[in-house]
């Protein structure tokens, strides 16, 4: 009678344990760390901006990955890391990315919130003038220098306003090379989208230029 080979329980059972807890996708990763990166930093993100994942590594808590930026010919080097945790749907969700890659990140992320920060300030304050002058004169001002009447002092820098015929509406705009805010006389808030970055998608782009070349 030959006897039947019996292969260890615990082997099978360490197999589906690796393939259930396997875990990270690494597309739905991409996304997630696509989404915060041009969230927080939308000057260097295009429609053609991606993430390639390079490398996942278990935790005690969850996964880091390793990252590339990649804009067509626009291209950075592996960055170090963004971490994700569990979620409660059996999913993973990004927790963190460190430094290096938060430490640049944050100083580019800060010139572009400083600058949307000034431009708002500098337009509501504009806003505030142009509502005091109407009041006492029952139109807007058709210029910066005619605010003078309401102590309105214009800042330094690009403001331009534009008035329709006979002071019935206006409208300011500002920009720098991150950032770009609109204001009109009916809006309650400037609307201040990101300027397109300079040789994006070109090599020695914006991505290139702010993590390294690959």
């Amino acid at each position: 009678m030959r006897e039947r080979r019996r292969f260890p329980r615990i082997s099978l059972l360490g197999l589906v344990l690796l393939v259930g807890c396997g875990g990270l996708d690494e597309d739905e990763a991409s996304l997630q760390i696509r989404e915060q990166l041009c969230s927080e930093w939308p000057y260097g993100c295009t429609d053609s901006t991606r993430i390639d994942v390079k490398k996942v590594s278990k935790t005690s808590e969850g996964r880091r990955v390793e990252f590339r930026i990649v804009d067509r010919q626009d291209a950075t080097p592996t960055l170090s890391a963004a971490y994700f945790e569990p979620s409660e749907d059996d999913g993973w969700d990004l927790l963190l990315f460190e430094s290096p890659f938060r430490q640049v990140l944050d100083k580019r992320v800060n010139r572009f919130s400083d600058d949307r920060r000034l431009f708002t300030d500098q337009l509501m304050e504009l806003k505030a003038a142009q509502k005091w002058f109407i009041s006492i004169y029952g139109r807007y001002a058709t210029s910066l220098e005619e605010l003078d009447s309401v102590s309105y002092k214009p800042p330094d820098g690009p403001l331009t306003m534009a008035v329709e015929a006979g002071g019935s509406a206006w409208s300011a705009q500002v920009a720098s090379s991150f950032v770009s805010c609109e204001l009109k006389s009916a809006g309650q808030l400037p609307d201040c989208p990101a300027q397109v970055a300079e040789g994006a998608g070109k090599e020695d782009g914006p991505l290139a230029r702010a993590f390294g070349q690959e």
